[in-house]
């Protein structure tokens, strides 16, 4: 099922918060197990302002009602590519903590999203998109390889092996 009304996609530190905190607690209670990323305590300005400045945060509005967010970064802040990049750093736009209000779940928010990351990227002269996510997390790595996106490499983390994938513009 696609979504239904007017999709506006602003930036909005608080309302894009708000869909994180509660992607974070739905996680938490299905059971999901999230990394210190998704927990909820630290789904807040004060731990994510020092991965996130308040202008890279985005929602999606559905008729006015908040339906997914992302942070939106042309920076690797919280993501290490040096391993594919090497000391040169690809012009990139880097999606991280995207998610989905429940109340939207399965009408294709991701992709609305990814589309509008593309044009911004495109805007900002960004050759391509990048997201990172579990390795594990099969449903998650199939969505982003649904969207164009290909498997650049899997990299082993402290905590995780993490996915890193791209897509080009």
């Amino acid at each position: 099922m696609k979504v239904t009304g007017t999709v506006n996609i602003v930036s909005d530190m608080e309302r894009a918060i708000r869909v994180m905190q509660e992607a974070g607690e739905w996680l938490a209670v299905s059971g999901k197990h999230p990394t210190k990323w998704w927990q909820p305590e630290n789904l807040n300005k004060e731990f994510l302002l020092q991965y996130v400045k308040p202008d890279e945060f985005y929602v999606v509005l559905v008729d006015g009602v908040p339906a997914a967010a992302a942070a939106l970064q042309f920076s690797q802040s919280s993501q290490d590519w040096k391993t594919i990049d090497g000391d040169t750093p690809k012009p990139a736009l880097y999606i991280h903590w995207l998610c989905v209000s429940r109340a939207f779940a399965g009408k294709g928010m991701p992709s609305v999203f990814v589309k509008f990351a593309q044009e911004l990227a495109a805007k900002r002269g960004a050759a391509l998109l990048r997201v990172d996510t579990d390795a594990d997390e099969v449903k998650l790595r199939t969505m982003y390889e649904s969207m164009g996106f290909m498997l650049q490499k899997i990299q082993k983390e402290s905590y995780r092996n993490s996915a890193l994938y791209q897509r080009s513009i």
